[in-house]
């Protein structure tokens, strides 16, 4: 496996769901280059809205402001010598988007290669991430971002 892509995407003038989910897109292709890159405070102010809440599956308590999401993440990949997303499918209702990602992984000190699939609610606002829940099942993604039943998400 290699890192995925640092391609940036900028949307314009596309309707709601298809801004919503190329905002998406280039949340993932910028986080992609995270563990190369090292720019984790240009990748919060510039993806995430000051507000910004974040909910991953392995912690208790959501992770709230930039402050605490850049903490959150430079933490998160102190584990890994490199750590990219693949988006499996992508689904948006207005500002509301649920993406099927593989989360891969090399460890720094085993070398080992991890590949975990999410399911991420992303709640948009003026162009940024409000908020993000991550779900292990895509029916409770699904549920949770008001979405209608799609098999595709769960293949």
């Amino acid at each position: 496996m290699t890192g995925g892509p640092c391609l940036p995407i900028t949307p314009t003038n596309l309707p709601l769901e298809q801004e919503s989910a190329a905002i998406v897109r280039a949340l993932y292709g910028a986080f992609s280059c995270l563990a190369r890159s090292g720019e984790i405070g240009s990748y919060v102010s510039t993806h995430f809205d000051p507000s910004c809440e974040y909910r991953p599956v392995e912690e208790a308590r959501p992770i709230h402001g930039h402050d605490a999401l850049i903490r959150w993440i430079e933490r998160w990949l102190e584990a890994w010598e490199d750590a990219w997303d693949e988006i499996d499918e992508i689904a948006a209702v207005g500002e509301r988007v649920v993406a099927a990602v593989r989360v891969h992984g090399r460890g720094r000190s085993s070398g080992l290669e991890i590949s975990q699939r999410l399911f991420d609610v992303h709640e948009l606002r003026d162009g940024r991430v409000l908020r993000i829940t991550e779900y292990l099942d895509p029916g409770e993604a699904v549920e949770a971002a008001g979405l209608p039943w799609r098999e595709g998400l769960a293949a």
